[in-house]
């Protein structure tokens, strides 16, 4: 980034908060659940194996071994839900229905592009701090989530899901925001 002629240091990852977010569940065919946050917090961690062979006790090879699922950590509570188109049955299904591919879902198709792969779905983070010079508006795309654990804290009014995206790594993507 420049001001008034000098470059300064721009960082590549930013501190976020999911209030100042927008957290979308999609399918494969254009249906989507937009998850406003009131609170919480989004992790997801990339591994990889990596395989050293030694010659006589000493480090020799390195190479990459077996690909690894990307883990998904999400605890919230909401605000609101938008979904868009509505479900076949005319109304906006709720978190647990986009999961499980049931209820007001039951009509959405799995992100996964192999049909005999269980059911699962893209979540999209798009971030687009406020005003709009603050920074670069991100989405952060976690694909082929499905989840493994879904906890309900009723007293707390709060959600955590946990599972697995059948990809190494997410897509991040930053781009400038238009000024308002």
């Amino acid at each position: 980034m420049k001001r008034n002629g000098i470059r300064f240091w721009v960082p590549v990852f930013t501190q976020i908060d999911l209030k100042d977010c927008t957290i979308t569940l999609k399918d494969g065919d254009g249906h989507s659940l937009e998850v406003k946050v009131g609170e919480g917090n989004l992790t997801y961690t990339e591994s990889r194996n990596i395989q050293y062979t030694l010659d006589r006790g000493h480090l020799d090879e390195v190479r990459e071994g077996d690909e690894v699922p990307m883990d998904v950590k999400l605890d919230f509570t909401w605000e609101y839900l938008r979904g868009s188109p509505l479900s076949a049955s005319g109304g906006t299904p709720s978190i647990e229905e986009a999961l499980k591919n049931i209820g007001n879902a039951d009509d959405w198709v799995s992100s996964d592009s192999d049909a005999c792969r269980p059911y699962a779905v893209d979540i999209e983070v798009v971030y687009a701090p406020q005003p709009a010079n603050c920074g670069d508006k991100e989405t952060i795309t976690l694909a082929d989530f499905r989840y493994e654990k879904l906890d309900h804290d009723i007293k707390a009014g709060t959600v955590s899901v946990t599972g697995k995206c059948n990809v190494t790594q997410a897509s991040v993507v930053r781009a400038a925001q238009a000024s308002t």
